[in-house]
C-alpha cells in the first residue's frame, strides 16, 4: 500500500477540480483550505455526489449555499444546457456539472494509474448524508469562487471526499 495514496488522491482532485471550474465556468476557483475530517454527515442547500468505484472507491460530493448556487446557475446553464430554459433544470443541470467534474476527476486518475470509474450521478439538496468513519477516511476541499474579470466574489463550493478503508 502507497502510504501517500490519500495525499495523491486530494492533489488529483484538487487540480481537476479547479481546472474544470476555470475552464467551463471562466472563473477563478482557489483551494482555500484542505484537510482530513471527522465529521459524521453534511448537510448543504445544494449537493451532488457521484460515485468513485474501482481501485480507489469512494464518493465525492460538491456542496455549495444558495448563494453560491445562484451565482454559478447561468454561467453553468451558458456552456452545460445552452438552448434549455432555467426554470426546472436546476437539479438536471447541477447533476449534469457534477457528473462533468466527476468526469474529469476520472480521466485524471487513470492518467496517474488508478483504475476506476464514474457511478451516476445523485441529488442530495438540504439532505442530512451521514458518513461511516469506521468505514471510510473523509477528506474536504474548499474553493474560493470570483469573478477576476468583474471583481465579483461568487462564493464557495464544498468537494467532501470520502474513500474506503482497507
Amino acid at each position: 500500500m502507497d502510504p501517500f495514496l490519500d495525499e495523491k488522491l486530494i492533489a488529483i482532485l484538487s487540480k481537476s477540480c479547479s481546472d474544470y471550474i476555470a475552464k467551463q465556468l471562466q472563473v477563478s476557483a482557489e483551494r482555500e483550505a484542505y484537510g482530513p475530517s471527522k465529521n459524521e454527515g453534511l448537510c448543504y442547500e445544494s449537493c451532488q455526489s457521484v460515485d468513485l468505484l474501482g481501485e480507489v472507491e469512494g464518493k465525492i460530493y460538491f456542496g455549495m449555499d444558495g448563494y453560491t448556487r445562484l451565482k454559478l446557475l447561468p454561467r453553468m446553464a451558458d456552456k452545460i444546457h445552452q438552448e434549455s430554459d432555467l426554470k426546472g433544470m436546476v437539479d438536471s443541470l447541477l447533476m449534469e456539472f457534477a457528473n462533468q467534474m466527476g468526469a474529469e476527476i476520472v480521466n485524471e486518475l487513470h492518467a496517474n494509474q488508478f483504475d476506476s470509474d464514474l457511478g451516476v450521478p445523485e441529488s442530495l439538496n438540504n439532505k442530512l448524508v451521514k458518513v461511516d468513519l469506521n468505514r471510510y477516511r473523509q477528506y474536504i476541499i474548499i474553493f474560493f469562487i470570483r469573478d477576476r474579470r468583474a471583481h465579483e466574489y461568487l462564493g464557495r463550493i464544498y468537494v467532501v471526499f470520502i474513500v474506503r478503508k482497507f
